[in-house]
């Protein structure tokens, strides 16, 4: 899957700009049109950091776009809904938010809607029955349950390439349980895993990097057959890989995992973990707010889908993830 950098984003911004100033200008706002980007985590998590810092970058490009960033400091839903329903009142032109709770933003997003504010779901989005479904305009990101069985079937390859026998049992360690798109990652996991008849549990490892490191500890501890830990963040990717290193676990116990970061990169060139998932974070920050104002200067309509991943990244493509992260921030 071909990995766009930020020099990539940015040269078909311009590129659409420039064609877009060829046509007859759009009746513009007498003031910016303010849009809001309401993620479920703030700056203290490194994906959303990226994401927010690409989001104003791209806002920077655009000046009638006014970019309102409200997002809870660390992982919060309860927080975000409380920041969407201020936003909301606000009347703004556009929100860009994560459907981290589809039933308890359903209204709230609709009342939006029905007001003439442009909706569009990012990194999550809401994975009810159709009928059920939140009427946003479109959704940026990438399908979660996919990406949890892709790791799976991407990871189990390259561990059966290595020692020559599929992994004894298998453990996910996920660090926020009950938020949706980590489930779904969690279930693509455990679904591929029980189709290969790879005994796999689930652990909720907590936020907490010490406690993470602990609890997954005494799982190793108790089940001493484990041969691959999968984990869905940089906030249990580094006490797994940490764990590993520490225990003497290199080349006994294997790492997959969701998202990167600099600790995971250094892991999979160490050979611990086998494959990370990118999504693409600065891909979905740049391409809502883009989508936002192409429908508000031209009426151009989001589409209903832009996957930005499952991208596979491992060995062989380090050094173009890379360079996506010197120019982004993360990837």
């Amino acid at each position: 899957m071909r990995l766009r950098t930020l020099a990539t984003v940015l040269t078909a911004v311009a590129v659409i700009g420039l064609l877009l100033a060829s046509f007859p200008a759009a009746a513009a706002p007498e003031e910016k049109w303010v849009v809001y980007f309401i993620p479920h985590a703030g700056p203290a998590d490194p994906f959303w950091a990226t994401q927010i810092k690409m989001a104003e970058r791209i806002a920077a490009l655009l000046p009638e776009i006014d970019l309102k960033v409200a997002a809870p400091e660390r992982y919060g839903i309860k927080e975000q809904i409380e920041l969407l329903e201020a936003a909301v009142a606000k009347k703004p032109a556009a929100i860009i938010v994560t459907i981290s709770d589809a039933e308890a933003m359903d209204p709230i997003l609709r009342k939006a809607m029905k007001e003439g504010i442009y909706v569009i779901a990012i990194n999550i989005e809401d994975y009810r029955p159709e009928e059920q479904r939140i009427p946003y305009a479109g959704y940026i990101g990438m399908d979660e349950r996919v990406s949890g069985a892709v790791l799976a079937k991407e990871t189990i390859k390259r561990f059966e390439a290595i020692t020559g026998h599929k992994p004894k049992r298998a453990v996910v360690g996920i660090h926020q349980p009950g938020l949706i798109c980590l489930e779904m990652r969690t279930d693509g996991i455990m679904k591929v895993c029980k189709e290969l008849g790879i005994p796999v549990d689930r652990l909720d490892i907590t936020m907490d990097p010490t406690k993470a490191m602990e609890i997954l500890k005494a799982y190793l501890t108790k089940h001493p057959d484990t041969e691959l830990i999968f984990t869905l963040g940089p906030c249990g990717s580094h006490p797994a890989i940490k764990l590993i290193k520490e225990e003497g676990l290199v080349g006994k116990v294997y790492h997959g995992c969701i998202d990167l970061s600099d600790k995971v990169l250094d892991a999979i060139d160490e050979g611990i973990t086998l494959v990370a998932i990118s999504q693409q974070p600065a891909a979905q920050a740049a391409y809502s707010v883009f989508s936002a104002y192409l429908y508000l200067k031209y009426g151009i309509m989001c589409p209903k889908l832009i996957p930005t991943g499952p991208a596979v990244v491992d060995k062989s493509t380090l050094a173009v993830i890379k360079k996506q992260i010197e120019t982004t921030g993360g990837a």
